[in-house]
């Protein structure tokens, strides 16, 4: 038995070589399945028995049903060569679609598509349509089963697969322009609902998105895309879209009542609405074909209200409204016909998918019109609004202006809307353009404390005004102002302002400060006086002192300052106290107190501080002035300090009392050498210090030991965009406790100094960094300088010289990627010693900074004589340049020095963009600090350039 045999006298499709598309509906058999239980092997076997019946419709439809539906039929290739067909089921919402295509030699091949089949169907990635290859001379059977829980409707078109893909080529580019139509729609009303604020604004952008989605679905890219909800639930989803679509369009006629009330209106948009509602609820009530019942009855009625609507309106109403009326009904008529041909409720011709298009494009030039008739009316609008706004500026602009007391109106915001001259002048301003062309617009600007600002408007906003509030201020050019204010809540219909008047108390004020300074501050150096430490001291004595924290006192007295005023005079002694004034606040938190107590000698409180870190603070301070160089008619003078150091606990009655203990502290300090820091002790111990410095080399040999020093790095950055470079840092030094903790260098260094270890951290530091780098060739390659540290004890090593150079040749490290950084200080340790180690390691090929440049006695003949490639500008200079014109100024000239001699410049504290930007226009080359990158360890640069390879 054969099954070709079976199909000898049936009829199918012809393909010739010049075949395009044919339809099966009209040469294909089908039969009713009522009990859904046939199987393929039983159709073809038993055919005969079958009451198989004759299509004959193009576009086949049977609606709702539940059975199964089998076709047959025959495609039968007459063209010389071999053919590739596709056949086309054109309907995304048939859930079952098995295919059997039986060839010549028996052979059987199976393909199963369908909504439902989403798991394991073999459909087509573009559209329900599947292909397949028909040789020359041969003829196919083949068999169609389907059922779906829709409307059963499809085209069952066979095409050839060129002549297919230019017809769905047009078709979707037909389906982009109608969908980017409404695309356009959504776009323009999203736009007019941010310039309008109208709520229906949203319901019109609603129901496009959910026309959209209905089409989006009923076209298949649902399925196409397989999008598992729509897979499963498209049935429910289109019957709640439409029903959302229904209620919108309901919505759209009950808004027309505002033109023209109708009692029949109003009931049938009641109606309509509800029937929305009930369609939006159906899937869980009903099952898909009665929802689909009830979209249709709802689309009829919404359809026949809109027709009445336009024949009502177009005779009553205005050209605007008898435009949009018209353009609504079109525009519903169109989703009508699309929706009903794509549900098979109507029959299809050419230009069913593309009515509401075109409606759509009608809707879309109306509104774009009336949305530019919209803006035309509000720039009337606001130009009315500005004439009267000017009618009334005029009249009280006379009174205003020449008021003798300053006068303003602000914005809620704080935009300065009026001002007269008198408070011009206060604020530094000739009148308000002036003040605009500065950008110095806003109220708040001008408030010394900003939080003030704020507490007002609070008050305002309770009371409706404030009266006589003393405030403080700052005018355009930095100047201080005082004065009382005040300021009354003006609400208007349209407007919400602030009417404020301000009595200028700046000379009284001034006279009032200058007293007071006079009684609390030095009027040399501005600092804290005796007569007012002493009351500070006595409050701190008698307040509550926490169990951790402690209250310090510092006493300071200068080494070799009677030198300077000896040799120099007096003034030039006073410039130096005013210089050594800034370098002390530069090593003090704001919660410190610095007091000059005379002459030579200052005193410094630390509030609510441990011992440990009031011992850093003083050893801190020391350093600095140890550091700090003094130039006067190029002369030289290096300073110290000698510190005494108090507890400020219980057994301290009063001020004199602390101060003797501090100032005998200091005395000891000074005997034991001078520039040192020397506490205090009931038990005299004068080996405090010492011990504590002990302690921490017995540390420091400890990590040395068990490797717990980690090395760190900090990003240096060339200012100029054209300098393409690789990495460029500078190594830093980490000690990890025996807690896990890293500890800064500040901790210790002072310590490894004093009893010569730093030495061996430098040795520690060049042979750990060279080994890194020879483990990680693909960072040496990129790597553009690695600056590298050195003492003044490692300068002057001959011993250091040699391991240094053994280290960078026995890792391979290319010398010229290494830079050393060496102090002043440093360097004139040995001058001779510190040039023959430079001008050794230059040959080598390595380079040199000269770092923490005009920290100490700078003088410009280092740059000269010291073979250094590179300037490091201390950070002291940097951190206020923005409001420092003295600092300003000595970064310029040290720039300047630098590039005359060829020297690249780096600038350290680089904590923000203003400071980065003001550098930038001096010409500094490089620049380093927060803002560039923090501190991070070196193991850690490694791991981001793994991440970024991977």
């Amino acid at each position: 038995f054969s099954l070709n045999t079976t199909f000898a006298q049936a009829e199918g499709i012809v393909i010739d070589s010049d075949f395009e598309v044919g339809r099966l509906g009209l040469t294909t058999k089908y039969f009713e399945d009522k009990t859904n239980s046939y199987t393929f092997d039983y159709l073809s076997q038993r055919q005969s028995a079958i009451p198989w019946v004759k299509s004959n419709q193009a576009h086949f439809s049977v609606g709702f049903s539940d059975s199964t539906f089998w076709f047959k039929g025959e495609v039968v290739n007459k063209a010389d060569v071999e053919k590739y067909l596709i056949l086309d089921f054109g309907d995304s919402l048939l859930d079952y679609i098995d295919l059997y295509l039986i060839h010549d030699d028996s052979r059987v091949l199976v393909k199963r598509l369908g909504t439902r089949r989403y798991d394991d169907d073999n459909m087509s990635n573009l559209t329900f349509a599947t292909g397949f290859k028909i040789g020359a001379g041969e003829t196919i059977h083949y068999f169609i089963r389907i059922k779906t829980t829709a409307f059963l409707q499809t085209p069952l078109a066979i095409w050839n697969a060129n002549d297919y893909i230019d017809d769905k080529s047009q078709h979707k580019l037909m389906v982009g322009i109608f969908i980017g139509l409404f695309l356009m729609m959504v776009c323009y009303l999203t736009f007019l609902y941010i310039h309008l604020h109208e709520a229906r604004l949203v319901q019109y952008i609603v129901f496009i998105i959910c026309y959209l989605s209905v089409i989006w679905i009923i076209e298949g890219f649902g399925f196409i895309y397989k999008i598992d909800i729509i897979v499963q639930y498209y049935d429910s989803i289109i019957v709640v879209l439409m029903g959302v679509i229904g209620l919108n369009l309901s919505l759209f006629a009950r808004q027309l009542l505002k033109l023209r009330y109708r009692a029949w209106f109003s009931l049938s948009t009641r109606i309509l609405i509800t029937s929305s509602i009930i369609v939006i609820l159906s899937p869980l009530l009903f099952s898909f074909k009665i929802s689909i019942i009830l979209i249709s009855v709802l689309a009829l009625g919404i359809t026949l209200l809109s027709i009445v609507c336009g024949l009502f309106f177009i005779h009553d109403e205005s050209k605007d409204v008898r435009f949009y009326v018209l353009s609504l009904v079109y525009f519903i008529l169109g989703i009508d016909i699309h929706i009903l041909t794509r549900f098979g409720l109507l029959s299809e011709f050419e230009f069913a998918d593309y009515v509401s298009g075109c409606s759509a494009l009608i809707v879309l030039i109306y509104l774009c019109w009336n949305f530019a008739k919209q803006m035309a009316h509000d720039r009337i609008v606001k130009k009315d609004v500005e004439k009267q706004m000017i009618s009334v500026n005029e009249r009280y602009y006379s009174v205003f202006q020449n008021a003798a007391e300053g006068m303003f109106t602000t914005s809620i915001e704080g935009n300065i809307l009026a001002i007269n001259k008198s408070m011009c002048r206060t604020l530094g301003f000739i009148n308000l353009e002036d003040m605009n062309k500065s950008g110095h617009s806003k109220a708040d600007e001008f408030y010394a404390d900003p939080q003030l600002r704020a507490t007002i408007m609070e008050t305002l906003r309770v009371e409706g005004e404030v009266n006589s509030v003393e405030m403080s201020g700052y005018d355009r050019y930095g100047e201080i102002f005082h004065g009382e204010i005040n300021m009354r809540l003006n609400i208007q219909a349209d407007i919400t302002v602030i009417d404020g008047s301000f009595v200028n108390t700046t000379k009284r004020k001034q006279h009032e400060i200058k007293l007071e300074s006079i009684a609390k501050y030095d009027q040399l150096t501005g600092l804290v006086n005796r007569s007012h430490f002493e009351k500070l001291v006595g409050a701190s004595l008698e307040a509550n002192r926490s169990v951790l924290e402690d209250n310090i006192l510092l006493y300071l007295d200068l080494d070799q300052f009677k030198l300077v005023n000896d040799i120099c005079g007096h003034d030039v002694g006073d410039s130096l106290l005013k210089k050594i004034t800034v370098v002390l606040k530069s090593f003090l938190d704001e919660s410190a107190i610095l007091a000059r107590l005379g002459g030579d000698e200052f005193g410094i409180l630390l509030n609510h501080t441990n011992f440990d870190n009031a011992l850093e603070v003083a050893d801190t301070i020391r350093c600095g002035i140890e550091d700090f160089r003094f130039t006067h008619n190029g002369r030289h003078f290096v300073l110290g300090v000698s510190i005494g150091v108090v507890t400020l606990d219980e057994s301290i009655e009063n001020f004199s009392q602390a101060l003797s203990l501090a100032d005998t502290a200091c005395f000891t300090a000074k005997e034991q050498g001078r520039n040192r820091v020397h506490v205090y002790s009931k038990c005299n111990d004068v080996m405090l210090g010492h011990q504590r410095e002990m302690r921490w080399i017995g540390v420091l040999r400890e990590a040395l030991d068990e490797n717990r020093f980690e090395l760190a790095f900090q990003t240096i950055k060339p200012l100029s965009a054209s300098i393409k470079e690789g990495y460029r840092y500078e190594i830093l030094l980490r000690l990890r406790d025996e807690d896990g903790n890293l500890q800064s260098p500040s901790e210790f260094i002072a310590a490894a100094e004093n009893y010569n270890f730093m030495s061996q951290l430098d040795r520690w530091v060049v042979k750990t960094y060279c080994q890194w780098l020879s483990s990680n060739p693909k960072h040496l390659a990129n790597l553009s300088s690695a600056s590298i540290n050195l003492c003044g004890q490692s300068l002057v090593d001959r011993s250091m010289h040699s391991y240094i150079e053994n280290t960078i040749l026995t890792y391979g490290i290319p010398p010229e990627k290494l830079c050393f950084e060496i102090t002043e200080s440093q360097a004139i340790m040995d001058f001779d010693q510190t040039i023959l180690f430079m001008n050794k390691f230059k040959a080598l090929g390595c380079r040199f900074s000269l770092d923490d440049f005009g920290s100490g006695f700078s003088s410009y003949s280092y740059i000269k004589r010291l073979p250094i490639d590179q300037l490091k500008i201390d950070g002291s200079f940097v951190k206020n340049i923005e409001t420092d014109n003295v600092d300003y100024t000595m970064v310029k000239s040290f720039n300047e020095i630098a590039k005359a001699v060829n020297i690249k410049t780096v600038a350290e504290y680089v904590e923000n963009e203003n400071i980065k930007n003001i550098l930038s226009g001096i010409g500094i080359d490089y620049v380093q600090g927060y803002l560039i990158a923090k501190p991070a360890l070196l193991v850690d640069l490694v791991d981001n350039e793994q991440l970024d390879s991977a």
